[in-house]
């Protein structure tokens, strides 16, 4: 049997519509019909919080359509869950390289600088961020980031021509378990 290409852009009008107007995240889609049931099977993993499972089938669905940014994004999202905050951020960097104002991996990229006790590169991240309505989350990474930034502020040895104390510095900065945990509350609020 041949491949057979689904006309992605009316299936991503169609669907992309229905899931605005339910509020739900927009669910990857595959633009060849022989690597559909690869991605439903890996769309209901993800659902039913299998991410294990999932993450496998999302790379299987990848080595065929490695283009598809909902698949990696999704892929990023079960790695960050599982805790795998590595590979999770090599999956957020290459949805970055390809578009710089893709907001869910932006969040999530700085989510990952978050675990990684990154705080600073995480606020650096968040301020590329803007999703005028999810006010809630918005706020919440704009706290963050003056968090972070008030750290910085001179006396911790930026700007001010001393050398930069370390220890103080790391002591000033919020917490980076904190910080995820505040940022994850707002998203799934």
């Amino acid at each position: 049997m041949g491949k057979e290409e689904i006309d992605i852009k009316r299936r991503r009008l169609l669907f992309g519509f229905m899931d605005k107007l339910r509020g739900a995240e927009a669910a990857p889609m595959a633009s060849a019909s022989e690597t559909a049931p690869i991605l439903a099977e890996a769309n209901a993993a993800f659902a039913a919080g299998s991410f294990e499972a999932a993450v496998a089938l999302y790379r299987k669905f990848l080595e065929h359509e490695r283009e598809n940014v909902e698949a990696r994004q999704r892929l990023g999202e079960c790695l960050y869950k599982l805790g795998r905050y590595i590979p999770a951020k090599v999956e957020f960097e290459r949805i970055m390289q390809r578009n710089r104002s893709n907001n869910r991996a932006i969040l999530f990229l700085g989510l990952v600088l978050a675990r990684l006790d990154r705080v600073q590169k995480a606020a650096v991240v968040w301020k590329l961020h803007f999703d005028p309505h999810n006010v809630a989350l918005q706020r919440e990474l704009n706290i963050q980031i003056a968090l972070v930034e008030s750290a910085l502020q001179p006396g911790n040895g930026e700007d001010d021509g001393e050398p930069i104390d370390e220890a103080a510095l790391a002591a000033a900065l919020p917490d980076p378990g904190t910080v995820a945990e505040a940022v994850e509350r707002a998203l799934s609020a």
